[in-house]
């Protein structure tokens, strides 16, 4: 990228306050900037042109009569030439301004001091320096006008910031939102006029989705509650049942049931604060949870790339989430080899990723923002036949955020799927960091 579109990222992604600011501050940059020049000159050189032009061509006229005496003005006393000299002179470009003049004189600014040139025929007045070249009431009106921009813009500065506020807050409100803190709201004394009936209709919004999100959690707790007991009678009434494919079936779906079960109450134990990190080995961990998944003929492997044999995370929590990972791969990999791999993330070296990557059917991309919404299927077609309920991933969300990591997805249609959680802090906990 170069520093045009850099640059142009830059100003894109401003807030509304740093585009008023920066208007602001040039805007009265640039007029204060005119404003000083004319009063220096207004203040300064005008009122003391005229003056110096009728006093300078009076000493003028005087020092080129020869019997009069040179005038001295300013500690130096006018130099009289001859166009030639004066041309040749340091004063020359004062002496072609003087000779273009009508009235034969010109007046500029020479180091500290002033030089004048009056031309008279074929005879050259130099007065070499004589007065300031900004007086004392010009500075200190100079000094003035800096003062009043600076109280300007200081005003100008407030009030902007004080108009812009309700857009932080929104801003502010909208960032807890995105991180899932349903609960928060925009403080209303913070706002006004059109912006408090924004932050008033955030608010109620905000207020709803917890309502929701608070009767879907609710919902889902109360699952494991009403399921269990059906489910325990369903169980010894399965060994009652003579033929065996039935009961295989019945098994598998009880299987699926106890699953998502699991699931649920894993993210209760981690929301409720009930989670138990300890010291794991990788790879024998990794080979128990996948073992009962070996049996549906999937060649499943697992590396550690982690250069660590243990690592510090919650086994139960883990489970549910690597388990749902690879039935996943399982039931969408269309029996193609299936690899588990444990690994540190690139640039956070104490993190763990642990992936779980089949060549199955694969996920659209328009369809991957859902897929870890409750009882949502990218495949409704194949309904109960997969197994899939459209619980697992979502609840494995709730877990991940609850320990503090998160979920990747990469999918290509008809080509496979990735999927990972990332641990935060698994490989770099000693026992000296769990005992403080």
């Amino acid at each position: 990228m170069g520093f045009v579109e850099r640059a142009g990222l830059w100003i894109r992604t401003r807030s509304v306050f740093s585009f008023l600011l920066a208007a602001t501050l040039m805007s009265t940059t640039l007029l204060s900037i005119v404003l000083v020049l004319s009063l220096q000159r207004v203040a300064d050189e005008h009122p003391r042109r005229y003056l110096a032009r009728a006093l300078f061509d009076a000493f003028s006229q005087s020092a080129m009569n020869p019997d009069s005496e040179v005038t001295v003005i300013g500690g130096a006393p006018m130099i009289l030439m001859s166009p030639d000299e004066a041309s040749a002179s340091e004063f020359a470009t004062l002496y072609k301004a003087a000779a273009n003049d009508k009235d034969g004189i010109a007046i500029s600014r020479l180091g500290d001091r002033y030089a004048a040139v009056s031309v008279r025929g074929d005879k050259v007045a130099i007065l070499p320096e004589f007065g300031q070249p900004i007086s004392a009431f010009a500075l200190m009106l100079v000094g003035i006008v800096i003062f009043a921009i600076c109280a300007t813009i200081t005003v100008i500065y407030l009030l902007m910031r004080r108009l812009t506020l309700p857009f932080t807050e929104l801003t502010t409100g909208i960032t807890r939102v995105e991180d899932g803190d349903l609960d928060y709201q925009i403080p209303l004394d913070r706002t006004f006029g059109e912006y408090r009936k924004f932050a008033e209709g955030f608010n109620t919004m905000v207020a709803e989705l917890q309502r929701i999100h608070e009767s879907r959690r609710h919902m889902l707790l109360a699952l494991p509650h009403e399921i269990l007991t059906p489910l325990s009678r369903l169980k010894v009434r399965k060994d009652m049942v003579d033929n065996a494919k039935l009961r295989d079936q019945i098994s598998g779906d009880i299987t699926v049931v106890e699953e998502i079960l699991s699931s649920i109450l894993a993210a209760e134990k981690r929301s409720s604060g009930q989670a138990q990190a300890e010291f794991v080995d990788i790879e024998p961990y990794a080979a128990e949870q996948v073992e009962q998944l070996l049996n549906q003929g999937v060649d499943i492997s697992i590396s550690n790339d982690t250069g660590m044999d243990t690592a510090y995370f919650d086994p139960f929590l883990t489970s549910v989430l690597l388990k749902n990972f690879v039935s996943n791969a399982v039931r969408y990999g269309k029996g193609n080899p299936i690899a588990v791999r444990f690994s540190a993330v690139e640039g956070e070296a104490c993190d763990m990723r642990i992936s779980v990557k089949d060549q199955g059917v694969g996920i659209a991309p328009e369809q991957l923002q859902y897929l870890m919404e409750p009882f949502w299927r990218a495949d409704e077609s194949r309904g109960r036949a997969s197994g899939g309920y459209g619980l697992g991933l979502y609840l494995c969300k709730t877990i991940a955020t609850g320990l503090d990591g998160r979920i990747d997805v990469e999918s290509t249609l008809d080509v496979g799927t990735e999927i990972s959680v990332i641990l935060p802090q698994a490989l770099c906990t000693t026992l000296e960091d769990v005992s403080k």
